[in-house]
């Protein structure tokens, strides 16, 4: 896996669940599940690439992007170091927004290095990534819950070359795996209203533990909602280890299922963590199913 497919991973957690292990069970008041575990990987990875090389040119490198900006991107084009997709209106269908642009720091962006750089695009994913939640609003497990997130841009190799040391930080929905959603014309603190879970939260079509699970935005058809984050450790926590993870976990989602839909029973709910790969690439927090179709 390239540096840039292990920051893509990384800067899309919130919206991508990946080699999650599970648990999953029916349960009426007063009984308990008995999960069965299993691994999977819900999306591909992300993998950013360069363009071929460009021959240096005479003049001032190109103008840099600008907050506000909007852009109607494929999938395929999160996955590019750069970007020189056009901007339009934001009254038009679009499927990001440019919501930050920040300097890269002069100890990582300097004459003579490569765009691709693990120091360039590790720094270029720290700027966007700290943005990212000033902007949007909502706090860590809303977050968590919602298929918005931030995907980043640096300068072309020969604008770099030249001095342009920007990043640019744009909002994108996952509504699929490889499909990127519309967004409203709004987007500043859209998180702070809990009704943009219903447009934009995290649903599966199928079991969440299976393999064949598709994560999707709830706009989709689906089976199973995602109606709790559960944070499981701190940014700097090691790895907690099963009885945090999956029987503390899985005792924390049948309650809060309980909660949400009353004591009576009668549903179906599935528990979903991290694995120590994914809590090495940063995931932090389980998720909690309800089946919402038969």
């Amino acid at each position: 896996m390239t540096a840039r497919s292990k920051l893509a991973r990384a800067v899309l957690a919130s919206i991508v669940v990946i080699g999650i292990l599970a648990g999953c069970g029916s349960f009426a008041s007063g009984s308990s599940s008995s999960p069965t575990t299993s691994a999977r990987s819900t999306a591909p990875a992300s993998t950013k690439s360069s363009s071929s090389p460009t021959k240096p040119t005479a003049g001032p490198p190109a103008a840099g992007p600008k907050v506000g900006a909007c852009r109607d991107l494929a999938f395929s084009d999160i996955s590019g170091f750069f970007d020189n997709t056009p901007t339009m209106s934001c009254k038009k269908p679009h499927t990001s927004y440019t919501f930050d642009v920040r300097t890269l720091p002069s100890a990582v962006a300097f004459p003579g290095v490569q765009i691709g750089n693990d120091a360039v695009q590790s720094a270029a994913a720290a700027k966007c990534q700290a943005a990212f939640g000033r902007f949007i609003g909502g706090d860590a497990a809303t977050r968590a819950l919602a298929r918005l997130s931030v995907t980043y841009f640096v300068p072309a190799q020969s604008d770099f070359d030249k001095g342009a040391h920007w990043v640019r930080c744009d909002v994108v929905a996952l509504q699929s795996a490889n499909l990127l959603a519309p967004l409203p014309r709004h987007v500043h603190k859209l998180l702070d209203h809990r009704s943009a879970i219903d447009r934009f939260g995290v649903c599966a079509k199928g079991e969440p533990a299976s393999a064949a699970a598709q994560l999707v935005m709830c706009t989709q058809t689906h089976a199973f909602r995602a109606v709790g984050a559960l944070r499981l450790g701190g940014t700097d926590a090691p790895y907690p280890g099963s009885t945090v993870t999956r029987t503390d976990g899985q005792q924390r989602c049948k309650d809060l299922i309980a909660s949400l839909l009353g004591p009576g029973g009668g549903y179906t709910y599935s528990w979903t963590y991290p694995s120590p790969q994914d809590w090495h690439l940063g995931q932090r927090f389980g998720y909690c199913w309800h089946k919402t179709t038969s």
